[in-house]
Protein backbone atom coordinates (compact mmCIF):
# COMPACT_ATOMS: atom_id res chain seq x y z
CA UNK A 1 0.00 0.00 0.00
CA UNK A 2 1.37 3.46 -0.70
CA UNK A 3 2.10 5.83 1.58
CA UNK A 4 -1.21 8.12 0.57
CA UNK A 5 -3.18 4.98 0.79
CA UNK A 6 -1.68 4.90 4.46
CA UNK A 7 -2.81 8.10 4.67
CA UNK A 8 -6.39 7.89 4.14
CA UNK A 9 -6.64 5.48 6.50
CA UNK A 10 -5.47 6.68 8.98
CA UNK A 11 -7.40 10.08 7.88
CA UNK A 12 -10.47 8.20 9.14
CA UNK A 13 -13.95 8.50 7.88
CA UNK A 14 -14.58 12.69 8.20
CA UNK A 15 -11.43 13.32 5.67
CA UNK A 16 -11.51 10.22 3.51
CA UNK A 17 -13.93 12.01 0.93
CA UNK A 18 -11.40 15.25 0.92
CA UNK A 19 -7.91 12.90 0.65
CA UNK A 20 -9.66 10.62 -1.84
CA UNK A 21 -9.87 13.47 -3.97
CA UNK A 22 -6.12 13.96 -4.23
CA UNK A 23 -5.73 10.55 -4.50
CA UNK A 24 -7.81 9.20 -7.34
CA UNK A 25 -5.61 12.03 -9.89
CA UNK A 26 -2.52 10.74 -8.43
CA UNK A 27 -3.64 7.18 -9.46
CA UNK A 28 -4.84 8.24 -12.64
CA UNK A 29 -1.88 10.21 -13.77
CA UNK A 30 0.17 7.33 -12.89
CA UNK A 31 -1.92 4.98 -15.02
CA UNK A 32 -3.34 7.23 -17.98
CA UNK A 33 -0.58 10.24 -17.72
CA UNK A 34 -1.66 14.02 -16.60
CA UNK A 35 -4.25 14.51 -19.07
CA UNK A 36 -6.38 12.30 -17.25
CA UNK A 37 -5.82 13.90 -13.50
CA UNK A 38 -8.99 15.52 -13.78
CA UNK A 39 -11.46 13.19 -12.00
CA UNK A 40 -14.30 13.28 -10.52
CA UNK A 41 -14.68 12.47 -6.65
CA UNK A 42 -15.44 8.42 -6.25
CA UNK A 43 -18.38 7.63 -4.31
CA UNK A 44 -17.99 7.36 -0.54
CA UNK A 45 -18.84 3.50 -0.38
CA UNK A 46 -15.99 1.71 -1.88
CA UNK A 47 -18.50 0.27 -5.05
CA UNK A 48 -18.14 2.36 -8.03
CA UNK A 49 -14.61 3.46 -7.76
CA UNK A 50 -13.76 1.51 -11.36
CA UNK A 51 -16.95 2.95 -12.80
CA UNK A 52 -15.91 6.52 -11.42
CA UNK A 53 -12.32 6.28 -12.99
CA UNK A 54 -13.14 4.40 -16.19
CA UNK A 55 -15.96 6.90 -16.77
CA UNK A 56 -13.72 9.97 -15.92
CA UNK A 57 -10.96 8.53 -17.97
CA UNK A 58 -13.05 8.13 -20.96
CA UNK A 59 -12.41 4.21 -21.02
CA UNK A 60 -14.95 1.47 -22.03
CA UNK A 61 -14.69 -1.92 -22.88
CA UNK A 62 -16.52 -2.77 -26.80
CA UNK A 63 -16.00 -6.51 -26.93
CA UNK A 64 -17.19 -8.55 -30.23
CA UNK A 65 -17.55 -12.35 -29.27
CA UNK A 66 -16.86 -14.80 -32.36
CA UNK A 67 -17.90 -18.03 -31.73
CA UNK A 68 -16.66 -21.40 -33.40
CA UNK A 69 -18.89 -23.11 -34.87
CA UNK A 70 -21.84 -20.34 -35.47
CA UNK A 71 -19.21 -18.88 -37.90
CA UNK A 72 -16.98 -21.16 -39.13
CA UNK A 73 -17.91 -20.20 -42.48
CA UNK A 74 -17.69 -16.93 -42.43
CA UNK A 75 -14.34 -17.24 -40.74
CA UNK A 76 -12.64 -19.82 -42.95
CA UNK A 77 -11.11 -17.62 -45.41
CA UNK A 78 -8.70 -14.48 -44.55
CA UNK A 79 -11.05 -12.34 -46.76
CA UNK A 80 -13.87 -13.48 -44.79
CA UNK A 81 -11.57 -12.62 -41.48
CA UNK A 82 -10.68 -9.32 -43.02
CA UNK A 83 -14.17 -8.46 -43.72
CA UNK A 84 -14.73 -8.67 -40.47
CA UNK A 85 -11.82 -6.92 -38.74
CA UNK A 86 -12.84 -3.88 -41.66
CA UNK A 87 -16.42 -3.44 -39.92
CA UNK A 88 -15.15 -4.11 -36.12
CA UNK A 89 -12.92 -1.18 -36.83
CA UNK A 90 -15.53 1.13 -38.51
CA UNK A 91 -18.21 0.20 -35.81
CA UNK A 92 -15.33 1.39 -33.17
CA UNK A 93 -15.37 -2.26 -31.48
CA UNK A 94 -11.88 -2.35 -29.46
CA UNK A 95 -11.84 -6.01 -28.54
CA UNK A 96 -12.19 -8.98 -30.46
CA UNK A 97 -12.61 -12.45 -28.56
CA UNK A 98 -12.20 -15.26 -31.35
CA UNK A 99 -13.41 -18.73 -30.30
CA UNK A 100 -10.59 -21.20 -31.43
CA UNK A 101 -11.60 -24.01 -28.93
CA UNK A 102 -15.29 -24.44 -29.58
CA UNK A 103 -17.75 -26.45 -27.36
CA UNK A 104 -16.83 -29.86 -29.32
CA UNK A 105 -12.95 -29.56 -28.06
CA UNK A 106 -12.25 -30.01 -31.67
CA UNK A 107 -9.42 -26.29 -32.34
CA UNK A 108 -9.65 -23.89 -34.94
CA UNK A 109 -5.54 -23.31 -34.64
CA UNK A 110 -2.33 -25.05 -35.39
CA UNK A 111 -2.22 -27.79 -31.97
CA UNK A 112 -0.27 -30.47 -31.37
CA UNK A 113 -2.35 -31.04 -28.03
CA UNK A 114 -5.54 -30.88 -29.24
CA UNK A 115 -7.04 -32.13 -32.26
CA UNK A 116 -8.30 -29.69 -35.06
CA UNK A 117 -11.97 -29.57 -36.54
CA UNK A 118 -12.24 -30.87 -40.01
CA UNK A 119 -15.85 -30.82 -40.17
CA UNK A 120 -19.06 -29.57 -39.42
CA UNK A 121 -22.43 -30.08 -40.02
CA UNK A 122 -21.36 -31.12 -43.85
CA UNK A 123 -18.73 -28.04 -43.78
CA UNK A 124 -15.42 -29.18 -44.83
CA UNK A 125 -12.45 -26.75 -43.10
CA UNK A 126 -10.11 -25.75 -45.18
CA UNK A 127 -6.95 -28.09 -44.48
CA UNK A 128 -3.81 -25.79 -43.27
CA UNK A 129 -6.19 -22.93 -42.49
CA UNK A 130 -5.37 -21.07 -38.82
CA UNK A 131 -7.75 -19.40 -37.61
CA UNK A 132 -6.23 -18.08 -34.76
CA UNK A 133 -3.58 -16.44 -36.22
CA UNK A 134 -5.06 -15.33 -39.26
CA UNK A 135 -7.33 -12.98 -37.30
CA UNK A 136 -4.65 -12.00 -34.91
CA UNK A 137 -2.49 -10.97 -38.50
CA UNK A 138 -5.54 -8.90 -39.85
CA UNK A 139 -6.89 -7.92 -36.59
CA UNK A 140 -3.35 -6.36 -35.41
CA UNK A 141 -2.79 -4.97 -38.62
CA UNK A 142 -6.17 -2.73 -38.18
CA UNK A 143 -5.31 -1.55 -34.38
CA UNK A 144 -8.13 -4.10 -32.90
CA UNK A 145 -7.00 -6.37 -29.64
CA UNK A 146 -7.53 -10.11 -30.72
CA UNK A 147 -8.18 -12.23 -28.06
CA UNK A 148 -8.35 -16.12 -27.97
CA UNK A 149 -11.16 -17.78 -26.40
CA UNK A 150 -11.57 -21.80 -25.46
CA UNK A 151 -14.05 -23.64 -24.04
CA UNK A 152 -12.24 -24.98 -20.70
CA UNK A 153 -13.62 -28.24 -19.89
CA UNK A 154 -16.27 -28.78 -22.48
CA UNK A 155 -14.92 -31.00 -24.66
CA UNK A 156 -17.37 -32.52 -26.42
CA UNK A 157 -20.35 -31.89 -28.61
CA UNK A 158 -23.50 -33.68 -27.70
CA UNK A 159 -25.85 -33.13 -31.12
CA UNK A 160 -23.21 -34.28 -33.30
CA UNK A 161 -21.86 -36.42 -30.92
CA UNK A 162 -18.54 -35.94 -31.62
CA UNK A 163 -15.48 -34.78 -29.87
CA UNK A 164 -12.31 -35.63 -27.85
CA UNK A 165 -14.11 -36.29 -24.12
CA UNK A 166 -16.19 -39.36 -26.30
CA UNK A 167 -12.80 -41.28 -26.53
CA UNK A 168 -12.13 -40.28 -23.07
CA UNK A 169 -14.54 -42.02 -20.63
CA UNK A 170 -12.53 -42.24 -17.67
CA UNK A 171 -12.65 -38.54 -17.89
CA UNK A 172 -16.54 -37.64 -18.81
CA UNK A 173 -18.33 -36.02 -16.17
CA UNK A 174 -20.85 -38.25 -14.17
CA UNK A 175 -24.18 -36.74 -13.77
CA UNK A 176 -26.44 -37.73 -10.64
CA UNK A 177 -30.38 -37.42 -11.80
CA UNK A 178 -33.55 -39.24 -10.65
CA UNK A 179 -35.92 -41.60 -12.44
CA UNK A 180 -39.34 -41.52 -10.81
CA UNK A 181 -42.10 -43.64 -11.02
CA UNK A 182 -45.69 -42.60 -9.75
CA UNK A 183 -48.73 -45.16 -8.71
CA UNK A 184 -52.00 -44.08 -9.22
CA UNK A 185 -54.98 -44.30 -6.76
CA UNK A 186 -56.46 -46.86 -9.02
CA UNK A 187 -52.96 -48.72 -9.00
CA UNK A 188 -51.78 -47.48 -12.30
CA UNK A 189 -48.05 -47.22 -13.06
CA UNK A 190 -45.55 -45.65 -14.77
CA UNK A 191 -41.88 -45.46 -14.78
CA UNK A 192 -40.65 -41.61 -16.29
CA UNK A 193 -38.44 -40.68 -18.38
CA UNK A 194 -35.13 -39.81 -16.20
CA UNK A 195 -34.84 -35.95 -15.04
CA UNK A 196 -37.36 -33.24 -15.32
CA UNK A 197 -38.24 -30.29 -17.52
CA UNK A 198 -37.01 -31.95 -20.60
CA UNK A 199 -38.75 -34.51 -23.04
CA UNK A 200 -40.12 -36.26 -23.84
CA UNK A 201 -38.76 -39.14 -26.23
CA UNK A 202 -40.94 -41.35 -28.44
CA UNK A 203 -43.10 -42.95 -26.13
CA UNK A 204 -41.80 -41.30 -22.96
CA UNK A 205 -43.81 -39.36 -20.56
CA UNK A 206 -41.97 -36.07 -18.69
CA UNK A 207 -42.55 -34.28 -16.30
CA UNK A 208 -42.19 -30.89 -15.87
CA UNK A 209 -42.53 -28.70 -12.81
CA UNK A 210 -42.24 -25.10 -11.66
CA UNK A 211 -38.33 -24.46 -12.72
CA UNK A 212 -39.41 -24.34 -16.42
CA UNK A 213 -40.86 -20.75 -16.58
CA UNK A 214 -42.27 -20.43 -19.92
CA UNK A 215 -45.73 -22.09 -20.80
CA UNK A 216 -44.72 -25.78 -22.99
CA UNK A 217 -45.59 -26.08 -25.68
CA UNK A 218 -48.16 -29.28 -26.77
CA UNK A 219 -47.08 -31.24 -29.94
CA UNK A 220 -50.28 -32.80 -31.51
CA UNK A 221 -48.92 -36.72 -30.91
CA UNK A 222 -48.50 -35.72 -27.19
CA UNK A 223 -51.06 -35.73 -24.14
CA UNK A 224 -51.06 -33.98 -20.83
CA UNK A 225 -52.16 -34.16 -17.51
CA UNK A 226 -52.50 -31.01 -15.06
CA UNK A 227 -51.30 -32.06 -11.65
CA UNK A 228 -52.01 -30.18 -8.84
CA UNK A 229 -50.56 -31.61 -5.44
CA UNK A 230 -50.60 -34.65 -7.12
CA UNK A 231 -53.71 -34.55 -7.91
CA UNK A 232 -54.87 -35.07 -11.27
CA UNK A 233 -56.82 -32.20 -12.28
CA UNK A 234 -57.30 -32.36 -15.91
CA UNK A 235 -56.35 -35.07 -19.27
CA UNK A 236 -55.92 -33.61 -22.77
CA UNK A 237 -55.08 -35.02 -25.97
CA UNK A 238 -52.47 -32.50 -27.45
CA UNK A 239 -54.88 -31.45 -30.42
CA UNK A 240 -56.66 -29.92 -27.76
CA UNK A 241 -54.28 -27.86 -25.94
CA UNK A 242 -54.25 -24.13 -26.09
CA UNK A 243 -52.02 -22.46 -28.86
CA UNK A 244 -50.11 -20.45 -25.97
CA UNK A 245 -49.03 -23.67 -24.39
CA UNK A 246 -49.87 -24.69 -20.47
CA UNK A 247 -48.32 -23.04 -17.67
CA UNK A 248 -46.70 -25.15 -14.27
CA UNK A 249 -46.87 -23.63 -11.11
CA UNK A 250 -46.17 -24.01 -7.21
CA UNK A 251 -47.17 -27.27 -6.64
CA UNK A 252 -48.39 -27.76 -10.06
CA UNK A 253 -46.47 -29.93 -12.55
CA UNK A 254 -47.53 -31.66 -15.95
CA UNK A 255 -47.35 -34.99 -17.30
CA UNK A 256 -46.36 -35.13 -20.88
CA UNK A 257 -46.30 -38.22 -22.60
CA UNK A 258 -45.44 -38.28 -26.73
CA UNK A 259 -47.07 -41.43 -28.50
CA UNK A 260 -47.51 -44.55 -26.31
CA UNK A 261 -46.44 -42.57 -23.55
CA UNK A 262 -49.26 -40.09 -24.43
CA UNK A 263 -51.74 -43.12 -25.39
CA UNK A 264 -50.80 -43.97 -22.10
CA UNK A 265 -51.84 -41.25 -19.88
CA UNK A 266 -55.08 -40.85 -21.72
CA UNK A 267 -55.76 -44.47 -20.45
CA UNK A 268 -54.97 -44.51 -17.24
CA UNK A 269 -55.34 -41.00 -15.99
CA UNK A 270 -58.78 -39.62 -14.67
CA UNK A 271 -59.57 -36.28 -13.32
CA UNK A 272 -59.38 -36.63 -9.35
CA UNK A 273 -56.71 -39.50 -9.72
CA UNK A 274 -54.18 -39.27 -7.17
CA UNK A 275 -50.70 -40.27 -7.54
CA UNK A 276 -47.74 -41.42 -5.31
CA UNK A 277 -44.10 -41.11 -5.74
CA UNK A 278 -40.83 -43.35 -5.76
CA UNK A 279 -37.31 -42.05 -6.63
CA UNK A 280 -34.38 -44.02 -7.99
CA UNK A 281 -31.11 -41.99 -8.30
CA UNK A 282 -29.05 -42.53 -11.35
CA UNK A 283 -25.35 -42.05 -12.25
CA UNK A 284 -24.62 -41.49 -15.76
CA UNK A 285 -21.80 -40.67 -17.98
CA UNK A 286 -22.23 -36.91 -19.66
CA UNK A 287 -22.28 -38.33 -23.00
CA UNK A 288 -25.67 -40.17 -22.33
CA UNK A 289 -27.20 -38.39 -19.46
CA UNK A 290 -30.33 -36.86 -21.17
CA UNK A 291 -30.16 -33.50 -18.79
CA UNK A 292 -27.15 -32.23 -20.29
CA UNK A 293 -28.26 -31.57 -24.28
CA UNK A 294 -25.97 -29.58 -26.11
CA UNK A 295 -21.69 -30.25 -24.11
CA UNK A 296 -20.31 -33.30 -23.03
CA UNK A 297 -17.70 -32.13 -20.54
CA UNK A 298 -14.77 -33.32 -18.53
CA UNK A 299 -14.81 -34.18 -14.78
CA UNK A 300 -13.02 -30.90 -13.72
CA UNK A 301 -11.46 -32.59 -10.86
CA UNK A 302 -10.08 -34.80 -13.08
CA UNK A 303 -6.04 -34.20 -13.43
CA UNK A 304 -5.38 -35.92 -16.59
CA UNK A 305 -8.63 -33.96 -18.01
CA UNK A 306 -6.57 -30.53 -16.02
CA UNK A 307 -3.47 -30.59 -17.32
CA UNK A 308 -4.53 -31.70 -21.22
CA UNK A 309 -6.29 -28.40 -21.04
CA UNK A 310 -3.31 -26.26 -19.23
CA UNK A 311 -1.55 -27.80 -22.18
CA UNK A 312 -3.53 -26.35 -24.70
CA UNK A 313 -3.56 -22.93 -23.14
CA UNK A 314 0.44 -23.15 -22.63
CA UNK A 315 0.12 -24.20 -26.44
CA UNK A 316 -1.45 -20.96 -27.25
CA UNK A 317 0.92 -18.28 -25.29
CA UNK A 318 3.62 -19.98 -26.32
CA UNK A 319 3.07 -19.82 -30.16
CA UNK A 320 0.47 -16.71 -30.45
CA UNK A 321 1.15 -13.02 -30.14
CA UNK A 322 -2.40 -12.69 -28.35
CA UNK A 323 -3.18 -9.70 -26.89
CA UNK A 324 -5.30 -12.13 -24.31
CA UNK A 325 -7.12 -15.15 -23.17
CA UNK A 326 -10.91 -15.77 -22.30
CA UNK A 327 -12.15 -18.77 -20.54
CA UNK A 328 -15.93 -19.96 -21.35
CA UNK A 329 -17.12 -22.75 -19.87
CA UNK A 330 -14.77 -22.80 -17.03
CA UNK A 331 -17.31 -24.74 -14.89
CA UNK A 332 -18.83 -28.00 -13.90
CA UNK A 333 -21.84 -29.13 -16.37
CA UNK A 334 -24.42 -28.44 -13.62
CA UNK A 335 -25.16 -29.10 -9.95
CA UNK A 336 -25.45 -32.54 -10.70
CA UNK A 337 -22.08 -33.12 -11.53
CA UNK A 338 -19.43 -34.35 -11.15
CA UNK A 339 -20.60 -37.46 -8.84
CA UNK A 340 -17.73 -40.18 -10.09
CA UNK A 341 -15.68 -42.76 -7.77
CA UNK A 342 -13.01 -40.38 -8.08
CA UNK A 343 -14.47 -37.29 -7.10
CA UNK A 344 -15.91 -39.32 -4.59
CA UNK A 345 -12.60 -40.09 -3.11
CA UNK A 346 -11.19 -36.81 -3.49
CA UNK A 347 -14.02 -35.08 -1.97
CA UNK A 348 -13.32 -37.40 0.99
CA UNK A 349 -9.74 -36.23 0.89
CA UNK A 350 -10.79 -32.78 1.31
CA UNK A 351 -13.05 -33.65 3.84
CA UNK A 352 -10.89 -35.57 5.82
CA UNK A 353 -13.55 -38.01 6.82
CA UNK A 354 -15.51 -40.88 5.21
CA UNK A 355 -18.85 -40.48 3.20
CA UNK A 356 -20.93 -43.85 3.45
CA UNK A 357 -24.47 -41.89 1.62
CA UNK A 358 -22.71 -40.37 -0.81
CA UNK A 359 -24.38 -39.08 -3.45
CA UNK A 360 -26.89 -37.99 -0.54
CA UNK A 361 -24.41 -37.17 1.62
CA UNK A 362 -24.08 -33.91 -0.46
CA UNK A 363 -28.00 -34.14 -1.80
CA UNK A 364 -30.75 -36.28 -2.42
CA UNK A 365 -34.00 -35.95 -5.05
CA UNK A 366 -37.23 -35.76 -3.34
CA UNK A 367 -39.36 -37.81 -4.84
CA UNK A 368 -42.65 -35.84 -5.42
CA UNK A 369 -42.03 -33.71 -8.47
CA UNK A 370 -41.50 -29.77 -8.32
CA UNK A 371 -39.98 -30.29 -4.50
CA UNK A 372 -36.31 -28.53 -3.87
CA UNK A 373 -33.56 -31.12 -3.11
CA UNK A 374 -32.64 -32.34 -0.07
CA UNK A 375 -29.57 -31.12 1.13
CA UNK A 376 -27.51 -33.47 2.74
CA UNK A 377 -25.07 -32.66 5.47
CA UNK A 378 -22.09 -32.05 3.73
CA UNK A 379 -23.72 -29.88 0.52
CA UNK A 380 -22.16 -26.77 1.06
CA UNK A 381 -18.68 -28.04 1.65
CA UNK A 382 -19.27 -29.83 -1.47
CA UNK A 383 -19.77 -26.43 -3.77
CA UNK A 384 -16.60 -24.68 -1.96
CA UNK A 385 -14.75 -28.24 -2.63
CA UNK A 386 -16.34 -27.78 -6.89
CA UNK A 387 -15.70 -24.17 -6.57
CA UNK A 388 -12.04 -24.23 -5.11
CA UNK A 389 -11.01 -26.87 -7.90
CA UNK A 390 -12.03 -24.14 -11.07
CA UNK A 391 -9.98 -21.37 -9.05
CA UNK A 392 -6.70 -23.77 -8.74
CA UNK A 393 -7.19 -24.86 -12.41
CA UNK A 394 -7.63 -21.26 -13.32
CA UNK A 395 -4.42 -20.08 -11.21
CA UNK A 396 -2.32 -22.75 -13.10
CA UNK A 397 -3.61 -21.32 -16.22
CA UNK A 398 -3.23 -17.78 -15.26
CA UNK A 399 0.34 -18.46 -14.28
CA UNK A 400 1.09 -20.02 -17.96
CA UNK A 401 -0.32 -16.99 -19.40
CA UNK A 402 1.51 -14.32 -17.43
CA UNK A 403 4.83 -15.99 -17.39
CA UNK A 404 4.72 -16.75 -21.20
CA UNK A 405 2.94 -13.36 -22.12
CA UNK A 406 2.44 -11.04 -19.69
CA UNK A 407 1.32 -8.22 -21.52
CA UNK A 408 -1.86 -10.32 -22.15
CA UNK A 409 -4.74 -10.08 -20.55
CA UNK A 410 -6.58 -12.63 -18.82
CA UNK A 411 -10.60 -12.38 -18.89
CA UNK A 412 -13.80 -15.35 -18.66
CA UNK A 413 -17.29 -15.37 -19.34
CA UNK A 414 -19.87 -16.34 -16.91
CA UNK A 415 -23.45 -15.94 -16.25
CA UNK A 416 -24.83 -13.06 -14.09
CA UNK A 417 -27.27 -14.52 -12.31
CA UNK A 418 -24.36 -15.00 -9.20
CA UNK A 419 -27.00 -16.51 -6.55
CA UNK A 420 -27.23 -19.09 -8.80
CA UNK A 421 -24.04 -19.89 -10.45
CA UNK A 422 -22.93 -22.00 -7.46
CA UNK A 423 -24.94 -24.43 -9.50
CA UNK A 424 -21.69 -24.99 -12.25
CA UNK A 425 -18.99 -25.01 -9.21
CA UNK A 426 -18.18 -21.31 -9.80
CA UNK A 427 -17.35 -18.38 -7.61
CA UNK A 428 -16.39 -15.91 -9.80
CA UNK A 429 -16.58 -12.89 -7.51
CA UNK A 430 -14.08 -11.16 -5.50
CA UNK A 431 -12.78 -13.13 -2.37
CA UNK A 432 -14.44 -9.95 -0.57
CA UNK A 433 -17.88 -10.27 -1.26
CA UNK A 434 -19.56 -12.51 0.91
CA UNK A 435 -23.36 -11.92 0.74
CA UNK A 436 -23.75 -14.81 3.04
CA UNK A 437 -26.44 -17.03 0.92
CA UNK A 438 -27.73 -19.49 2.56
CA UNK A 439 -25.67 -22.10 0.52
CA UNK A 440 -22.84 -20.26 1.17
CA UNK A 441 -20.14 -22.12 3.65
CA UNK A 442 -17.83 -19.63 5.45
CA UNK A 443 -15.02 -20.43 3.43
CA UNK A 444 -16.81 -20.32 0.14
CA UNK A 445 -16.01 -16.35 -0.63
CA UNK A 446 -12.32 -17.36 -0.44
CA UNK A 447 -12.70 -19.69 -4.35
CA UNK A 448 -13.58 -16.44 -5.96
CA UNK A 449 -11.27 -15.96 -8.64
CA UNK A 450 -12.29 -12.50 -9.74
CA UNK A 451 -8.75 -11.22 -8.65
CA UNK A 452 -7.39 -13.36 -10.83
CA UNK A 453 -8.20 -11.89 -13.72
CA UNK A 454 -7.91 -8.05 -16.16
CA UNK A 455 -12.02 -8.70 -17.17
CA UNK A 456 -15.14 -10.46 -17.03
CA UNK A 457 -17.77 -10.58 -18.75
CA UNK A 458 -21.22 -11.42 -17.41
CA UNK A 459 -23.65 -12.55 -19.34
CA UNK A 460 -26.70 -10.13 -18.47
CA UNK A 461 -29.65 -11.54 -20.78
CA UNK A 462 -32.20 -10.05 -20.75
CA UNK A 463 -35.03 -8.13 -22.64
CA UNK A 464 -35.53 -5.39 -21.16
CA UNK A 465 -33.01 -2.99 -20.53
CA UNK A 466 -32.93 -0.81 -17.41
CA UNK A 467 -35.17 -1.13 -13.99
CA UNK A 468 -37.98 1.77 -14.66
CA UNK A 469 -38.54 0.31 -17.92
CA UNK A 470 -39.67 -2.93 -16.47
CA UNK A 471 -41.55 -1.24 -13.04
CA UNK A 472 -43.39 0.72 -16.17
CA UNK A 473 -44.11 -2.51 -18.08
CA UNK A 474 -45.22 -4.42 -14.61
CA UNK A 475 -42.65 -6.64 -14.48
CA UNK A 476 -39.80 -7.48 -11.82
CA UNK A 477 -36.90 -5.04 -12.27
CA UNK A 478 -34.19 -7.56 -11.14
CA UNK A 479 -34.06 -9.51 -14.87
CA UNK A 480 -32.98 -6.38 -16.35
CA UNK A 481 -29.79 -5.27 -18.29
CA UNK A 482 -29.22 -2.90 -15.56
CA UNK A 483 -30.09 -5.27 -12.32
CA UNK A 484 -27.63 -8.21 -14.12
CA UNK A 485 -24.44 -5.58 -14.80
CA UNK A 486 -24.79 -3.73 -11.07
CA UNK A 487 -24.97 -7.28 -9.59
CA UNK A 488 -22.07 -8.14 -11.42
CA UNK A 489 -19.73 -5.02 -11.01
CA UNK A 490 -20.88 -5.58 -7.02
CA UNK A 491 -19.77 -9.03 -6.96
CA UNK A 492 -16.23 -8.49 -8.69
CA UNK A 493 -16.01 -5.24 -6.29
CA UNK A 494 -13.54 -3.74 -8.38
CA UNK A 495 -10.51 -6.04 -8.64
CA UNK A 496 -10.97 -6.58 -12.22
CA UNK A 497 -13.13 -4.78 -15.10
CA UNK A 498 -16.53 -5.79 -16.00
CA UNK A 499 -18.49 -6.00 -19.00
CA UNK A 500 -22.08 -6.75 -19.17
CA UNK A 501 -22.65 -9.23 -22.15
CA UNK A 502 -25.96 -8.83 -24.09
CA UNK A 503 -27.16 -12.12 -26.23
CA UNK A 504 -27.70 -10.01 -29.32
CA UNK A 505 -30.64 -12.80 -30.05
CA UNK A 506 -32.91 -11.49 -27.38
CA UNK A 507 -33.52 -8.54 -29.36
CA UNK A 508 -34.61 -10.04 -32.65
CA UNK A 509 -36.65 -7.47 -34.39
CA UNK A 510 -36.25 -4.85 -32.07
CA UNK A 511 -33.81 -2.39 -32.65
CA UNK A 512 -34.75 0.10 -30.51
CA UNK A 513 -34.61 -2.78 -27.55
CA UNK A 514 -31.12 -3.71 -28.37
CA UNK A 515 -29.79 0.26 -28.60
CA UNK A 516 -31.30 0.69 -25.34
CA UNK A 517 -29.81 -2.87 -23.55
CA UNK A 518 -26.24 -1.54 -24.98
CA UNK A 519 -26.58 1.45 -23.29
CA UNK A 520 -27.53 0.37 -19.86
CA UNK A 521 -24.25 -2.29 -19.88
CA UNK A 522 -22.60 0.97 -20.96
CA UNK A 523 -23.98 2.74 -18.11
CA UNK A 524 -23.75 0.24 -15.27
CA UNK A 525 -20.88 -1.70 -16.17
CA UNK A 526 -17.62 -0.58 -17.62
CA UNK A 527 -18.33 -1.43 -21.12
CA UNK A 528 -20.26 -3.93 -23.40
CA UNK A 529 -19.81 -7.70 -24.95
CA UNK A 530 -21.87 -8.20 -27.82
CA UNK A 531 -22.57 -12.41 -28.58
CA UNK A 532 -22.26 -13.14 -31.28
CA UNK A 533 -20.96 -12.09 -34.62
CA UNK A 534 -23.65 -13.82 -36.26
CA UNK A 535 -26.21 -12.32 -35.13
CA UNK A 536 -24.97 -8.50 -36.14
CA UNK A 537 -24.38 -9.84 -39.12
CA UNK A 538 -27.92 -11.60 -39.59
CA UNK A 539 -29.65 -8.07 -38.49
CA UNK A 540 -27.12 -5.67 -40.54
CA UNK A 541 -26.64 -4.02 -37.18
CA UNK A 542 -23.23 -2.85 -38.52
CA UNK A 543 -24.80 0.56 -38.58
CA UNK A 544 -26.20 0.85 -35.57
CA UNK A 545 -23.47 0.30 -33.90
CA UNK A 546 -21.08 2.77 -35.71
CA UNK A 547 -23.95 5.03 -34.07
CA UNK A 548 -24.10 4.17 -30.45
CA UNK A 549 -19.97 4.10 -30.46
CA UNK A 550 -20.15 7.27 -32.38
CA UNK A 551 -15.69 8.04 -30.46
CA UNK A 552 -13.28 5.71 -30.33
CA UNK A 553 -12.48 4.62 -27.06
CA UNK A 554 -9.47 2.82 -25.29
CA UNK A 555 -10.60 -0.64 -23.33
CA UNK A 556 -9.69 0.02 -19.81
CA UNK A 557 -7.85 -3.63 -19.61
CA UNK A 558 -5.90 -2.44 -21.98
CA UNK A 559 -4.76 0.66 -19.91
CA UNK A 560 -1.09 -0.43 -18.15
CA UNK A 561 -1.56 -0.13 -14.24
CA UNK A 562 -4.93 1.35 -14.49
CA UNK A 563 -6.30 -2.21 -12.52
CA UNK A 564 -3.68 -2.14 -9.67
CA UNK A 565 -4.25 1.41 -9.41
CA UNK A 566 -8.02 0.89 -8.96
CA UNK A 567 -8.24 -2.19 -6.73
CA UNK A 568 -4.99 0.52 -4.18
CA UNK A 569 -7.82 3.42 -4.48
CA UNK A 570 -11.07 0.86 -3.46
CA UNK A 571 -8.79 -0.42 -0.68
CA UNK A 572 -7.98 2.82 0.44
CA UNK A 573 -11.48 4.18 0.29
CA UNK A 574 -12.82 0.87 2.25
CA UNK A 575 -10.72 1.27 4.67
CA UNK A 576 -11.10 5.17 5.13
CA UNK A 577 -14.68 3.75 6.00
CA UNK A 578 -13.87 1.50 8.01
CA UNK A 579 -12.08 3.72 10.61
CA UNK A 580 -14.85 5.98 10.12
CA UNK A 581 -17.07 3.59 11.57
CA UNK A 582 -14.44 2.90 14.80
Amino acid sequence: MSISNKAIIRAGGRFARTLARSVVPMLLALALGPAAAQSTLPPASPDGVAQAIVRQAGLEGRVLWMDGTANLQRLSSRAGVAAVMDRCVKARINTVVVDVKPLSGHVLFESKVAPKLAEWKGFRYPEGYDLLRTALDEGHRRGLKVHANINVFSDGHKLVRSGPVYEKPDEQTVIYDVERTFTTSRGARRTLSVGVNRGPGTDQVSVYDAGYRAPKAIAPNEAYAIVQSDRVEAVVQGSQAPPQGVSTGPDRYLLIGQDEGARWLLQNLKAGDTLTWTAAEKLIPVVDAPSETVAAFFNPANPVSREYLLRVVDEIATNYDIDGIVFDRMRYASLHSDFSEYSRQKFQDYLGQKLNRFPADVYSFDPTPGKPLVWGAYFKQWLEWRARNIRTWLEAANKIVREKRPAAKVGVYVGSWYTSYYTVGVNWGSEEFAPGYDWMSPAYPATGYAGLLDWITTGCYHPVATREQAKNAGLDDSYTVQAAAELSTRAVADVAFVYAGLYVLDYKNSPEAFREAVQAARDYSHGVMLFDLTHIEEYGWWSMLEGMFREPRAAPHDVPELLPAVRSLRKAVAGANRNSLQ
